[in-house]
């Protein structure tokens, strides 16, 4: 009696399922949510299993709103229910395919968990997992298991522990040991969004791309792999060839080889150690070529020191002839401890260890102002190590309020110690006029007006004061009392005492000085 009870019972369920009544697992489900068997070549029924359900064996489909599931075998339980074994399929409309071993599958939520060697395609890429679970309402699959996506438009491979795939969107959702590899580039991600129908990838944490000889940070941002153009934010930089280009945001194009900076920029070269700061960058990869502007700074090692530079303009780029070369243009201003100056038009050769003062340079040193069409400066192991100025070149330095000593030539070589200028040589229409000092009673005071006129003299320099002034050749010389000293004897001709344009610390090279 209860085993023909049985068969009713389930009879009155079958004909639930295609449509000639309504049995009570039915009156229970939520509207629509009923799962509908297309084939089996064989059912039973298996009333030892809780509920009882049905066992399909072979060619197995079953539908379930607008998803189509096949296997080899299933159980399909009254409570819309279904286990599914071998060679599972899930097809949802004309694109998306889940296929896997096993299925479990609940109509109620209509959740599907897919498990052993499971594989997702949708237009443009295929996931692979060992176990993967997918929402048919949402159309979104999660995974934990880790996974490896292949991209077949654009070549790319990914892989991550964690993911999900929002079908609808073509957008994936990655986390954990998040990596993209393409035969041109390598992502390392913590978070990663991915569009496949775009090939947009969108980061969300700690990001590392290698591109070439190109490798890039960030924390936020996003990359283009189609058009190989990025934009990152947070902590954001670019290194290429020695050269880093760092920046609050930073954009960059792969095939042009240009990135674009904003905000607390940096161009680095560590080959030269050398580094560039200012509001706005730009870097030419192909080029070697680099441009900073707004609140542009320089900043070169010299020694144990630094030399501070700042300029409206700052550029760096390849000398086919002279390798690196970096010009400052417009307001250059620097600083180091005892070396100060101020010029139009700043250029440092890296082949030479060259530095050019053009355009109205002055140069400071200790109580020492120098001057000339063009000052020049070389480096020996990262020091200063010799000066030449060409043309109108001339020494001064205040002797008291109003006077000044003053050397003057057609040029002038100096030579450096320990970063300190110790020696001048003044070659060619050689003047100089140099004050007698007296000291008595602890105070010095002027007493006389030492004027000579010289082919070459030399001058030595202590802490960045004259020391004394010697006359190679036989000069034509005056010493007049202080009293007494023509008026047009004081200052020699050209002499021009530039001490408010001196920058006075490393914060004073942003100043503009104002003209009296």
């Amino acid at each position: 009696m209860a085993r023909c009870f049985a068969l009713f019972r389930w009879a009155v369920v079958l004909l639930g399922l295609f449509g000639g009544g309504t049995s009570s697992a039915q009156s229970t489900a939520r509207e629509g949510a009923r799962i509908e068997i297309l084939n089996a070549d064989r059912w039973e029924y298996d009333d030892k299993l809780a509920k009882g359900a049905q066992r399909l064996l072979g060619n197995v489909r079953f539908k379930h709103q607008d998803a189509v599931m096949q296997c080899d075998s299933a159980y399909l339980f009254e409570d819309e229910h279904v286990e599914a074994y071998g060679r599972v399929r899930i097809q949802q409309g004309d694109t998306l395919t889940i296929t896997g071993e096993r299925l479990t599958y609940t109509g109620h939520d209509r959740r599907a968990v897919i498990t052993g060697d499971v594989h997702l395609r949708d237009p443009g890429m295929e996931l692979t997992t060992d176990a993967l679970t997918y929402d048919l309402r949402a159309n979104t699959a999660v995974y934990t298991t880790g996974a490896r996506i292949v991209g077949t438009r654009d070549g790319n491979t990914l892989t991550s522990r964690n993911g999900s795939y929002i079908a609808g969107a073509h957008r994936f959702i990655f986390s954990g040991d998040v990596v993209l590899d393409h035969p041109e580039r390598r992502i390392e991600a913590d978070t990663l969004h991915y569009t496949t129908t775009t090939g947009i990838a969108d980061f969300l944490g700690p990001t590392r791309i290698t591109q070439g000889e190109a490798r890039m940070w960030c924390e936020r941002g996003s990359y283009d792999t189609r058009t190989e153009r990025g934009r990152f934010t947070r902590a954001a930089r670019i290194v290429s060839e020695g050269q880093e280009l760092r920046g609050d945001s930073l954009h960059y194009d792969r095939r042009s080889g240009e990135g674009l900076a904003w905000g607390h920029v940096a161009v680095i070269d560590t080959a030269n150690d050398l580094l560039v700061r200012g509001d706005r960058g730009r870097y030419l990869q192909h080029d070697r070529r680099s441009t900073v502007t707004g609140r542009a700074e320089l900043v070169m090692r010299m020694g144990e020191d630094s030399l501070h530079l700042h300029a409206d303009t700052l550029f760096a780029f390849q000398d086919s002839s002279a390798g690196r070369r970096i010009v400052a243009r417009r307001g250059v201003r620097f600083f180091k401890d005892d070396l100060q100056g101020v010029c139009d038009t700043m250029t440092y050769v890296e082949r030479d260890s060259l530095i050019s003062l053009i355009a109205s340079p002055f140069l400071w040193s200790g109580k020492d102002q120098i001057s000339g069409r063009l000052i020049r400066i070389t480096l020996r192991d990262g020091r200063a190590h010799r000066l030449f100025v060409d043309g109108d070149a001339f020494l001064s330095a205040q002797a008291d309020s109003v006077h000044f000593d003053q050397v003057t030539g057609t040029t002038l070589t100096g030579f450096f110690h320990a970063d300190a200028l110790k020696q001048l040589i003044a070659d060619g229409n050689c003047r100089t006029a140099y004050f007698a000092r007296e000291k008595k009673e602890e105070v010095e005071r002027l007493v006389g007006l030492n004027r000579a006129d010289c082919s070459r003299i030399v001058v030595a320099l202590d802490s960045g004061e004259v020391e004394a002034i010697t006359f190679i050749t036989q000069p034509d010389a005056t010493l007049y009392p202080l009293a007494k000293a023509p008026p047009d004897e004081l200052r020699l001709k050209g002499f021009v005492w530039n001490a408010a344009d001196r920058p006075r610390d490393r914060a004073s090279i942003f100043e503009r000085p104002v003209a009296e």
